[in-house]
């Protein structure tokens, strides 16, 4: 009798490679060995622990209440991005207006570290490699492309590393930052540190009877 064995080992085996493409969510698997983050640490209690969760406590603001949005152009304008405590801020001119929580490459895909800038922009760019579960290229909304295959995009923000190597920003927060930083803004990517909460005055969604 034939054995139908090999086969069906064969067949989950190939079910299994499939649903690890559909599932990914970053357009690139590139090593960069030099710069890797190391593991994040997380529930040690520190004053970065305590520091961090007050900026992920912090609720996002609907962009069309967001004060930010009006505000005029800078002079200066960074992004950074904290590895080991999974947070970011965003300044001009000296002052936060924007900060929260992100997920970053896992430590098998690491996002890395380094200086960079902001190389392009696409608000609404898909993935040239990976595919989601309807087998099309994975969204990779409001990107920004800092390092060769590496992007900040909005994505889901589950509270821990998740990418293979992108930074995934919450949609309010990736809109509003898509929509304020320019080509050659600076990214720096750190294994230390930790965002602090932005300006709450400019972080306030404007009240009803105001008008935009």
């Amino acid at each position: 009798m034939h054995n139908p064995k090999p086969k069906f080992l064969l067949l989950a085996l190939v079910g299994l490679l499939m649903g690890a493409l559909f599932s990914a969510g970053c357009a690139h698997k590139t090593k960069v060995g030099d710069v890797q983050a190391t593991p994040v640490s997380t529930g040690s209690g520190t004053a970065d622990d305590k520091a961090a969760q007050l900026v992920k406590n912090t609720p996002p603001v609907r962009p069309a209440n967001d004060r930010r949005y009006q505000l005029p152009p800078a002079l200066n304008r960074e992004l950074t991005v904290f590895i080991g405590t999974q947070t970011f801020e965003y300044v001009e001119d000296g002052q936060v207006i924007l900060s929260g929580p992100v997920s970053s490459g896992t430590a098998q895909d690491p996002t890395p570290l380094g200086d960079y800038r902001v190389l392009s922009k696409e608000i609404d760019k898909r993935s040239g490699t990976y595919r989601n579960d309807f087998n099309q290229p994975t969204p990779m909304p409001y990107s920004l492309r800092f390092y060769r295959g590496y992007f900040v995009h909005e994505a889901w923000v589950p509270g821990y590393p998740s990418s293979r190597g992108c930074i995934y920003l919450r949609y309010e927060d990736a809109r509003l930052l898509f929509d304020r930083i320019q080509l050659g803004d600076r990214i720096l990517v750190k294994q230390e540190g930790v965002a602090r909460v932005a300006n709450p005055e400019l972080a306030s969604p404007l009240s009803p009877n105001r008008s935009r």
